[in-house]
């Protein structure tokens, strides 16, 4: 079996070779790596370069999915003439090249680490992303294409806002959130000349602009402003129509269960559209962990709080984002819950484990005394194993790693009777420490929902089978 790494430029892929993993990869990679600048497997992204690397004719090839808009049309290639298509998080490829001593920022290296990697894990699905086909794929890739227009439109309000603060200052900070009833930003809609279609018309902003300060010294709305403004209604319009063909998407029945238990849970339309993009169906997760892990929570964090064992690095950051938004916008305040038995949880859990930390101050410090202490205790262990345990003989490394295990105990011993809560750390303020905690109380929570969500996803979706 061939298997062919690919890591992806921006327009071109430079390929790795495999059908066995090699027992060195360091004097494999330096026997076999080519020259960058004449490399005859660095495919351009042209006819030509598709035609070589279907001339390696690979049984699957590999991929990151970092830069996926230039990974994508290798990939969808490769699907067409039948070549399977593996994709590895850009953790676990870059532990594999760690762990095998394979050179950092080297192109032919990353590719050599993902075409080991496969061959490494061929079969287990567990080991790789799943990117699946149809509507799935599709409400993903919407759902990208409004965050983009997000990004877009943020700089194009803050610098038609900067305008107005000389032209209107008194609308400048106006919040101009889209209306229910038309989906036009008022404010925006005003400063671009465009026709409402709402019942209900207003002449707020009129009688706003006739007493303002700028108009009374003459200061006009310039037409910079209001073509500004023209393209925040654009990009408004834009999004309303993305998020029309979600929701076309939504809808589908085999949805109805997975939208029915996430509004229980108080989770809106966009977040529900990636969430279920990540994991429907539901029935390919056995174990909480997988599905937490798919959805960027990957661990439980310690319930004693004195340190967050959460691997931020693995699954996905725009759902672990989606979730701590969720946390902060509904479960924290107490009268946006939802009003049943989830919200009953949730709201039980967050105040449970925020009152640890705000209610009692001494508690959160004593928490990161420990913190500190276990980081100094685990450095200094590291240095002694680098510097000196190399250089004592095999026969007495025993007895010497069990003498630093006890001076590392009494050491944990001194410092806890010696620092003072109030002398957590030079440099550290208690500001910085309560929002380190906050943010785990944020996590802790999103985490205890994701259980309950698992747990509530599979009765409903059982029910309906």
């Amino acid at each position: 079996m061939k298997i062919v790494g690919l890591d992806v430029c921006k327009n071109s892929v430079v390929a790795w070779e495999l059908t066995s993993i090699p027992k060195s990869f360091r004097s494999y990679f330096r026997d076999n790596k080519r020259p960058k600048d004449d490399d005859p497997k660095t495919f351009k992204a042209n006819a030509l370069g598709v035609e070589k690397l279907l001339a390696l004719k690979p049984d699957a090839v590999v991929l990151e999915p970092t830069g996926v808009h230039y990974s994508w049309i290798w990939a969808h290639i490769c699907e067409t003439e039948g070549i399977k298509v593996l994709w590895v998080g850009h953790a676990e490829a870059v532990h594999y090249r760690k762990q095998n001593k394979l050179p950092d920022k080297n192109d032919q290296a990353d590719a050599l680490a993902l075409a080991a990697y496969a061959l490494l894990h061929w079969g287990d699905d567990e080991f790789f992303l799943q990117f699946e086909a149809g509507k799935v794929a599709q409400m993903r890739h919407l759902w990208l294409q409004l965050q983009s227009l997000n990004k877009i439109q943020s700089p194009i309000v803050n610098r038609a806002r900067q305008q107005l603060a000389r032209e209107f200052p008194e609308a400048a900070l106006s919040r101009s959130e889209p209306s229910k009833s038309d989906g036009m930003p008022p404010l925006w809609a005003w400063l671009a000349g465009r026709e409402r279609n709402t019942k209900r018309k207003t002449s707020y902003y009129d009688r706003l602009y006739q007493n303002s300060i700028a108009k009374k010294y003459g200061v006009g709305i310039t037409t910079f402003t209001r073509k500004l403004s023209n393209m925040v209604c654009d990009l408004q319009d834009w999004e309303a129509e993305i998020q029309y063909e979600i929701l076309s998407i939504l809808n589908s029945p085999e949805f109805t269960p997975y939208r029915q238990t996430m509004t229980k849970f108080g989770i809106g339309v966009r977040p529900q559209a990636l969430l279920i993009s990540q994991i429907y169906p539901i029935t390919k997760f056995d174990s909480l962990g997988r599905f937490k892990r798919r959805l960027g929570m990957a661990k439980d964090e310690n319930s004693s709080g004195d340190k967050e064992t959460m691997n931020t690095g693995a699954g996905s950051k725009l759902c672990r984002s989606q979730l701590y938004l969720w946390v902060l916008d509904i479960v924290a305040p107490e009268h946006a819950r939802p009003k049943n038995e989830i919200g009953q949880k949730l709201g039980e859990f967050y105040d449970t484990r925020k009152s640890q930390f705000q209610d009692n101050p001494e508690l959160w410090k004593q928490k990161a005394v420990a913190r500190l202490q276990n980081e100094a205790l685990r450095e200094f262990k590291k240095t002694l194993s680098q510097n000196l345990l190399p250089l004592i003989s095999k026969d007495l490394a025993p007895q010497i790693e069990a003498t630093l295990a006890l001076t590392m105990q009494t050491m944990q011993m001194s410092l806890t009777a010696s620092m003072s809560v109030n002398d957590i750390t030079p440099g550290v303020k208690e500001r910085e420490v309560k929002k380190g905690f906050g943010n785990l109380v944020i996590s802790q929570t999103a985490a205890y929902g994701l259980r309950l969500l698992f747990k509530e996803l599979k009765r409903a979706v059982n029910a309906v089978d």
